[in-house]
């Protein structure tokens, strides 16, 4: 477990090599959240987030590539490779306030909902940080197709 004691988004994993993009979405929302892959394929691929981190190896680089499912209210994830210890359901405003005000969520998820703030609208044109955060999301540049 690399971040114990961290929220984390509902779904989120590495690609592998061998496996698509929408492969590795159906097998990421089934092992973590229980969600069928007929369901998977209703995400919507909304972007990207890059970025990079230095750490005691070395620098981190890394890709995420974001997507949006709407999910009914009642919807109950259900883990299925034992890597999540609990699911909550949080408030918009509850997760945008734990984002702003604490490191409750691991970086990398920070990322991902900041993206998600400004697609949506929660984070306005006139936000004094709305300028940076949209070309902080977007920290690493390639010159090809990534996997």
């Amino acid at each position: 477990m690399n971040y114990p004691g961290k929220l984390d988004n509902l779904v989120a994993g590495g690609v592998p090599a061998d496996l698509s993009l929408q492969e590795n979405l159906a097998k990421e929302c089934y092992e973590e959240a229980g969600i069928a892959a007929q369901l998977s394929m209703q995400a919507c691929p909304v972007g990207a987030v890059s970025y990079a981190r230095s750490n005691a190896v070395g620098v981190k680089r890394d890709i995420l590539f974001c997507y949006d499912l709407e999910l009914n209210e009642a919807f109950q994830p259900v883990c299925t490779d034992g890597e999540v210890q609990s699911f909550e359901l949080l408030a918009l405003s509850e997760v945008a306030a734990l984002v702003r005000e604490s490191d409750e969520f691991k970086l990398n998820c920070n990322l991902v909902i900041i993206d998600f703030l400004l697609r949506h609208g929660f984070i306005q044109p006139d936000d004094a940080e709305y300028l940076p955060l949209c070309a902080g999301l977007r920290q690493i540049g390639y010159t090809q197709a990534c996997p």
